[in-house]
């Protein structure tokens, strides 16, 4: 099972960890039970009720709690409660140290040579909103990023899975976002798609389901958001991009 966290509850234990390491070490202990037998253990484990019903509850110490999420797969902390004064959220500085004059020079000359490489042709991932007819969950990257070291069987595409973009997506839209947004249910329930790069052919192949023959429109968003060239770009059918299916 993976363990992993919001934006919100990594916040604050970075700041527990700083401020209180000895709570932090207590905490540390309490996720590693967490992830042996999630429903049970140290902290009088407890399921909440009403709409908070998926959540579950541990206790740290008085006032003080994880929230969390758990799946076969995947442990999410939703949030860690802790005292004001234990975190000392007032005491969080940020100290900016300066680059010496060469560094400086070495990252403007990189940020300098990236650009207008943006209109590249990209590889990537990516899923269709048949509502509002838009791509959502792009995950793209240029094809000059990866050399030939890269490739699989003589195709080029990014290291990304739909699942994983999924899952972070979801938990950040459901605690983070009042459960508003595209990313609802199964990821593979909503027409998706990956761009690989066919090196022996030259071509980019934007692997589908039949989907996009019930949605055409769809594919000139994808050519423009991945800069792909029409004239070097097939469409490609393959059951594992139908809705619904997925390599399980």
């Amino acid at each position: 099972m993976k363990l992993q966290f919001s934006s919100k509850a990594l916040t604050t234990f970075e700041l527990v960890k700083k401020n209180s390491p000895e709570l932090a070490e207590k905490i540390k202990s309490i996720l590693k039970d967490m992830l042996l037998h999630p429903a049970e253990g140290v902290g009088e484990p407890v399921c909440l009720n009403g709409e908070f019903k998926e959540v579950w509850q541990r206790k740290i110490s008085h006032n003080e709690y994880i929230n969390y999420m758990f799946n076969n797969e995947v442990l999410v902390v939703i949030s860690i409660q802790v005292n004001e004064s234990t975190k000392n959220l007032e005491a969080s500085e940020i100290k900016l140290e300066g680059f010496t004059e060469d560094e400086y020079n070495s990252v403007m000359k990189l940020m300098s040579s990236n650009r207008g490489k943006d209109s590249e042709p990209k590889v990537g991932i990516f899923w269709y909103n048949r509502a509002n007819k838009t791509l959502f969950g792009v995950v793209s990257h240029r094809l000059s990023d990866y050399t030939k070291a890269n490739a699989s069987d003589g195709r080029i595409t990014c290291s990304e899975m739909h699942e994983d973009v999924w899952k972070k997506a979801y938990y950040k839209q459901r605690f983070e976002n009042n459960g508003v947004g595209p990313f609802i249910g199964a990821y593979q329930d909503k027409p998706r798609g990956r761009i690989f790069y066919n090196i022996e052919n030259d071509v980019f192949e934007v692997a589908v389901g039949k989907w996009l023959e019930e949605f055409p429109e769809a594919y000139d968003l994808i050519l423009k958001e991945f800069d792909l060239p029409p004239e070097k770009t097939q469409p490609k059918y393959a059951v594992h991009w139908d809705i619904g299916m997925s390599w399980r």
